[in-house]
């Protein structure tokens, strides 16, 4: 810690309560402690870890959660905590979110959003409902805790590829992503 900011046991104190008022839902307890006895908010989050008293990070996932996690990676954040808690895990969705970047999970997954389809594609989120409400792009509801329209298909790449070859007329070759459609269309030759 920098000289100007040498701690005391009233310092301490201080900072100890404004941890316990922060739990207990008070949301300006640590910028009201850190005008009080003149620190930063880095410095004072600091003192907070060398006292005990910040808040302890998630406890570290076993195998069985990583593998519920990449089996359901392409589920939303809430689907993925009801597969874990059906297992008897208990996970927040912000954990499942941050577990599911730090693994790259989306990353490695074999198919689409409707939206990231709809971006690659060059169109409205709504065609590719379309497309998927006739029959022409086989899709699976990811099970979203809420009830939008927007990102609650699943869309294999699989199907991707049929649904180009079967139904080249509704493709706007002038809008798609050029070398996304060239690796579908050739199976990942072009882009390795």
């Amino acid at each position: 810690m920098r000289a100007r900011y040498i701690p005391t046991a009233e310092i301490d104190e201080k900072i100890k309560r404004a941890y316990s008022r922060q739990r207990s839902g008070d949301r300006n307890a640590l910028r009201a402690v850190r005008g009080d006895i003149g620190w930063s908010k880095s410095a004072v989050v600091r003192r907070g870890a060398e006292l005990c008293v910040t808040r302890a990070k998630e406890r570290p996932w076993c195998a069985a959660e990583e593998d519920i996690l990449e089996r359901f990676g392409y589920l939303t954040a809430a689907g993925v905590q009801r597969k874990l808690m059906r297992a008897g895990f208990q996970r927040s969705r912000a954990a499942v979110q941050l577990k599911t970047t730090r693994l790259r999970i989306k990353r490695n997954l074999d198919g689409y959003s409707a939206c990231a389809l709809a971006m690659a594609f060059g169109v409205d989120a709504h065609k590719v409902c379309t497309w998927i409400r006739r029959g022409l792009l086989q899709a699976e509801r990811r099970h979203t805790a809420y009830s939008t329209q927007r990102d609650t298909w699943w869309i294999p790449i699989s199907s991707v590829r049929r649904f180009i070859l079967r139904a080249p007329e509704e493709i706007d070759l002038s809008r798609v992503e050029k070398f996304w459609f060239l690796d579908i269309v050739t199976g990942g030759k072009i882009c390795r």
